[in-house]
């Protein structure tokens, strides 16, 4: 059995990676070309094009593996099935719940790839392409350090503590430095959001420095001239799939607690734990449905049912999710159904037939 679970592994393997490098293929070529139109922009050359795209292919392994295992899955399995070598390993008297127990290394090996990738990889590459691509076009740039981002407006230096793609800042705090080394203003806001030309504070705290005196204010609300746009402020949001799911439980708590909407994050998050539950789904549905239709059924149609149920497990999981943050479900609901759904589809298989 781990002769034949080396050779199973090795075989699904090998398929998973064809799957991916496919998809991930057509994924570059697609984003490359939606960044065409800024080539010769500016500092934005074809180089730096190619560089950014390649950062953003971590987002899209993230995306597309579960997809990837499935179509990599049913070419695999199902191209033994057709040369009747899965109809040999089951006469030895394994069954599919024995066969996959055989590969769980492979599946170890997935599950740590997909967190590594996920939880550090995909994040600090997605920020990367944003600010490459922000400095590259001359774009007023924000920098970041440590997991505070800070911008200059005007006479004000701005440290923002977290931000939302809707522009609005949980902890916001201003300088106002009108010459070198001279500071005589220092604000904080609980909260701040991001309108046309100006930023509308709430729970504000200021303190001016002056010659004689320090005189400290505090305003329920107050309104303050911007010279940044909107989209300089947005760039700075942590958008919930940028994130780990470390910090999507950070932020999740601190936007609930400040009194700001975080049930993107909730989904996100939840959808961060399903992630490598559907990995094992989609391999538990290859193997049954490769045993009861491989042998019937030519390589490009495996494919084309491959791509179907896999695509389509993507596209309907990411429409249940957004559906989810609109309409305020419950995320746990939200992102367990279509993998529970699929989960359901292969046991109902493996019973059907008595694999």
């Amino acid at each position: 059995m781990e002769i034949l679970g080396r050779y199973i592994g090795r075989e699904l393997g090998w398929g998973i990676g064809v799957a991916l490098a496919a998809l991930l293929a057509i994924a570059y070529f697609v984003t490359f070309a939606g960044e065409m139109g800024h080539i010769g922009t500016h500092d934005f050359t074809t180089s730096t094009a190619v560089w950014y795209v390649l950062l953003k292919m971590p987002k899209v392994i993230q995306e597309m593996l579960p997809a990837a295992v499935l179509i990599g899955g049913l070419f695999a399995f199902g191209g033994m099935a057709a040369s009747s070598e899965l109809t040999v390993i089951r006469a030895t008297g394994a069954s599919v719940m024995k066969m996959l127990w055989q590969i769980r290394k492979l599946g170890y090996l997935l599950l740590l790839v997909s967190v590594i990738n996920m939880e550090w990889v995909a994040p600090a590459a997605e920020q990367g392409a944003r600010m490459m691509k922000a400095k590259a076009l001359k774009q007023a740039v924000i920098e970041q350090a440590g997991d505070k981002f800070w911008l200059r407006d005007g006479e004000y230096f701005v440290r923002m503590d977290r931000v939302q793609g809707d522009g609005s800042v949980a902890g916001i705090r201003w300088m106002k430095i009108p010459q070198p080394g001279q500071l005589t203003e220092f604000s904080h806001a609980e909260r701040a959001f991001h309108q046309e030309e100006s930023w509308h504070l709430e729970q504000v705290e200021v303190t001016r420095i002056g010659e004689q005196r320090t005189v400290a204010e505090q305003y329920p609300e107050l309104d303050h001239t911007s010279n940044v746009s909107e989209d300089l402020v947005q760039m700075a949001s942590r958008r919930p799939s940028d994130l780990s799911a470390i910090d999507l439980f950070r932020y999740g708590y601190y936007m609930g607690s400040s009194g700001l909407d975080a049930n993107s994050y909730w989904h996100a998050f939840w959808g961060r734990i399903a992630m490598p539950f559907g990995l094992v789904v989609m391999l538990m549905l290859a193997l049954p449905f490769s045993i009861t239709e491989g042998r019937s059924l030519s390589v490009g149609r495996r494919i084309m049912i491959g791509v179907f149920l896999g695509v389509g497990f993507y596209l309907v999981n990411r429409v249940l999710l957004n559906t989810g943050e609109i309409y305020q479900l419950n995320p746990v609901l939200t992102v367990f159904l279509m993998p529970g759904l699929f989960l359901g589809i292969a046991m109902w298989m493996i019973r059907r037939r008595g694999l």
